[in-house]
């Protein structure tokens, strides 16, 4: 059990114990919920050790894609050393949780909670590839939206977890589309307008939820604009978990730094 919270599980026997829970829908596409993904007492004390807006940056200014909107989302990547300018009671909890939920133990099970699509697209266990995880604390501000797009082709699962403090905004969630097109799809994560569109559904922005889905080349998602009212009464705060086909992901980044020091020597 991790020191500092009681229960009988630790927040990594327990976000397993529910990933093992989880039920797969297949419309439409691959994708779960799950609610009370940490133990309750752990999921306050994550709210209440959430780093103030300075550790975060801008994703406009971090991304190479260039989209107005992206002026309004700041976050911060839990990679290697971005603790260090925390003040000590922060950077403790930050420590020991990155220590497990970037850890191999959690990607092996979200992984396997979506078993049935890796063999389906991969074969069996043994032939499915080696990820890496990364992840994100995510700040939405007014402004902010994102259009239908199946997301980076490198990634395999993307896990949405809601940091909501309470049931108030609800309609904040992320959706789920279905092109018009029927024969519609798009193998990288150009965004497209929401009038090309069908909502098939919304997962509701809850406390201590996830949505969960498999990565596919119909796997559009997006999330309405948000208004000065919807930040004023709860904000959005999110963590977003990725596994991606590591080898995948290497040669992409390989690919874009290839490029930029083309840019830059030009």
């Amino acid at each position: 059990m991790s020191a500092g919270f009681s229960g009988k599980a630790s927040p990594l026997e327990h976000f397993t114990d529910r990933l093992r829970s989880a039920e797969v829908m297949l419309e439409p596409y691959p994708h779960y919920l799950l609610d009370k993904v940490f133990p309750e007492d752990f999921y306050q004390a994550l709210l209440k050790h959430l780093p103030e807006s300075d550790v975060y940056e801008n994703l406009y200014e971090v991304t190479t894609l260039k989209l107005d909107h992206f002026r309004h989302r700041d976050q911060r990547d839990l990679r290697l050393g971005w603790t260090e300018s925390l003040p000590a009671e922060l950077k403790d909890f930050w420590d020991r949780f990155d220590e497990w939920f970037l850890g191999p133990d959690l990607a092996n099970a979200v992984l396997n909670s979506f078993a049935g699509q890796l063999r389906e697209r991969f074969g069996a266990e043994g032939s499915w590839p080696e990820v890496s995880v990364e992840s994100q604390l995510i700040r939405h501000r007014a402004g902010y939206f994102l259009e239908p797009h199946s997301d980076l082709y490198t990634k395999l699962v993307v896990l949405l977890i809601y940091l909501a403090p309470d049931r108030r905004a609800e309609h904040l969630g992320t959706s789920l589309y279905r092109p018009k097109d029927p024969q519609f799809s798009c193998p990288d994560s150009k965004h497209y307008r929401f009038e090309d569109f069908v909502r098939v559904k919304t997962a509701p922005y809850r406390p201590n939820s996830l949505l969960a889905f498999f990565r596919s080349d119909v796997s559009f998602h997006g999330l309405d604009p948000l208004s000065e009212e919807d930040i004023a009464n709860s904000g959005r705060d999110v963590i977003q978990y990725t596994l991606h086909d590591k080898e995948a992901r290497m040669a992409q980044l390989l690919a874009r730094s290839v490029s930029v020091d083309e840019e830059t020597a030009s």
